[in-house]
């Protein structure tokens, strides 16, 4: 009777790439949602709580929390986007895949991934044209006179996260592994 080895099998080298790629995305966005993002969302309370404490029991309230306050949720979101692509965290309508066959659904999520890849790189590109015009043109919140021409690039960083977990999915769903859209391990 052959003894088990005591060593994992290892992948095919066909899906080794995909599935290190995969996991680099996957640590890479969760890395960027939970530190940046986090951290926007801790900053953000503080100033909240500040801004409303100040307000009702001194009447002082602080100049420019509002303008602060949208920019801080601005480049929460941006970097959290794709951490909820990844995890399926975003509303997904599935109406037909009942009346489909696994075949077709597998096609059809990878044509839908495709043209979201497509409507990303595009936005990703705008957003940053938007950015450099914003430069050039001066645009800045109200009241604190905030540049907005980071805030374009970081939204257009935030696209192209996501559109990079995009990339790695595809060849998931190619090899008809749906199924590896589990939330990554803290």
């Amino acid at each position: 009777m052959p003894e088990k080895s005591s060593t994992p099998s290892r992948t095919k080298p066909a899906e080794a790439l995909p599935d290190r790629a995969l996991a680099g995305v996957e640590h890479l966005v969760r890395f960027t949602a939970l530190w940046g993002g986090g951290a926007m969302l801790f900053a953000l309370t503080g100033l909240t709580v500040t801004d409303v404490v100040l307000r009702y029991l001194f009447n002082a309230p602080l100049f420019g929390a509002r303008d602060a306050a949208k920019l801080m949720l601005l480049i929460a979101v941006a970097l959290s986007v794709a951490y909820s692509a990844r995890t399926g965290g975003q509303v997904a309508i599935e109406v037909f895949s009942s009346l489909m066959g696994p075949r077709i659904t597998r096609w059809t999520e990878v044509f839908v991934r495709l043209a979201a890849l497509g409507m990303l790189v595009v936005l990703s590109w705008r957003l940053w044209i938007s950015g450099l015009n914003a430069g050039r043109f001066g645009e800045a919140s109200l009241a604190m006179q905030i540049p907005f021409k980071p805030f374009y690039f970081i939204l257009s960083a935030g696209m192209l996260l996501y559109a990079l977990v995009l990339v790695v999915e595809i060849p998931l769903f190619l090899r008809g592994r749906p199924g590896d859209r589990t939330p990554p391990a803290l």
